[in-house]
Formats: structure tokens, sequence, C-alpha cells
């Protein structure tokens, strides 16, 4: 075990869970022959992540995340002149409770928690739909730290702070794992060690907030724990 660490939190729609696997074919169900499901996704995704900056941004209530989620896929299915009622719509966003993780996502999270290391979530996602979608993959968290515990979306500071604040630990003391480079961004800015599991092979924006340590997928963290 490696002692300087004390927490590992874990992005969970990136890192975690592979959303486009679990949301693709749902959508190419409803749509039929209207518009591709990937693309459409991927618009939804887009600008999922675009309304949570405009409420980071706006000096408001943050917007929780399930409306974000809605509003973002009702913006996709308008902008494909898509036709879907509201039942395939709900339907859809309650799909975001039932992703599957990636393969190695379970294997990894037990070797770590058979190291000694206690391990929770850090999301963007509203706590009652991380605490669906754990229990529903029967995952094993010793906390959850949600978006709306901060009151802020990443990459804002207020939500990488949540563990040293609620737990009492420094920030050299969490390791966090990202899965998109944006996450890395927020977390190196932040003060926080970060494992960034780059799947996609993307590229910083700001290439001196680099992660301590890069990967292709989870795999990496038990070569460094």
């Amino acid at each position: 075990m490696n002692n300087k660490f004390r927490l590992i939190t874990f992005d969970v729609y990136t890192a975690l869970f592979n959303i486009e696997s679990g949301l693709v074919p749902a959508l190419a169900q409803v749509v039929g022959g209207q518009a591709d499901g990937r693309a459409l996704f991927r618009t939804w995704r887009a600008k999922q992540l675009e309304q949570a900056l405009i409420s980071n941004s706006l000096g408001r209530e943050r917007i929780s995340f399930w409306t974000v989620t809605r509003r973002a896929l009702d913006y996709a299915v308008g902008q494909a002149r898509v036709e879907m009622p509201e039942s395939a719509r709900a339907q859809l966003t309650h799909a975001w409770n039932r992703l599957p993780p990636w393969g190695e996502a379970q294997s990894v999270l037990e070797a770590l928690t058979a190291r000694g290391y206690p391990l929770a979530v850090l999301s963007n996602g509203d706590e009652a739909m991380l605490r669906a979608l754990i229990k529903h993959n029967a995952l094993k968290f010793d906390y959850v730290f949600a978006s709306d515990h901060a009151g802020f979306y990443k990459p804002h500071p207020s939500i990488y702070h949540l563990p040293l604040t609620t737990l009492g630990l420094a920030a050299g003391e969490v390791l966090h794992v990202a899965g998109g480079a944006t996450d890395v961004t927020g977390a190196k800015s932040a003060g926080l060690p970060c494992y960034w599991s780059n799947r996609s092979g993307d590229l910083l924006l700001d290439p001196a907030l680099k992660p301590d340590y890069e990967f292709q997928n989870l795999s990496g963290l038990l070569k460094i724990l």
C-alpha cells in the first residue's frame, strides 16, 4: 500500500462507466431510422456538459444534474428533428442510473479495497443518481461526493475539496482518478494528485496541469498503488 494516499476518489461518468455503450443502444432503439443513435448521444453528452458549465457561471442556484441531463436530451432530440414521446425521454434520462462499468472497473475496485484503500466517487452527478447507479451495479464505495453537495460542477474547486472538508484530509492525501481532460485540469488546479484513465488518447488544453499518472485504463492503478 502506498501510504501517501488515504483516499482514492473516482470520476463516475467517464472513468468508471462506459456511458456511450450504455446509452447508444437505448437511443437507437427509441429513434429507429429517424437519426443515428451514436451522433445523437454525442450531442446529448456535449450539451449536458455545456449546461453544467453554464450552471457554474450564472451565479445562481445550481441546476440539478437530472435537469441538466434532461434539458440536454431535449436539445439533442429537437436539433435532430426526432419525434420522441415523453415516456421515452423519461426512460432515457433514467438510463443514466443503469450504466455499465468499464470491463476492468469492478476487479480494480475490489483489489484496491483488499489493499486497504478507502474508495469514493467524486462526480458531477446528483447524489441520488450516483447512489442508484452504484446500487444497480452492486459496487462498494465508502463515500459519495456529489456536485449537489458542493453547489457547483467540475472543474470548480469546491467539488474537489469535498473530501478534504468532509474527512479532514490534506489535498496530497487524496488521489483523484479522472476520466476526462477537464477533470484532470480541475483536480490538479484544486491541488489533488491525479491519475488519468485516458482511454481515448486525449490531450490537455493546458499541459502545465498534467496528471501525476496516466494510463490507458483503470488497470494502471494496480501498478502504482
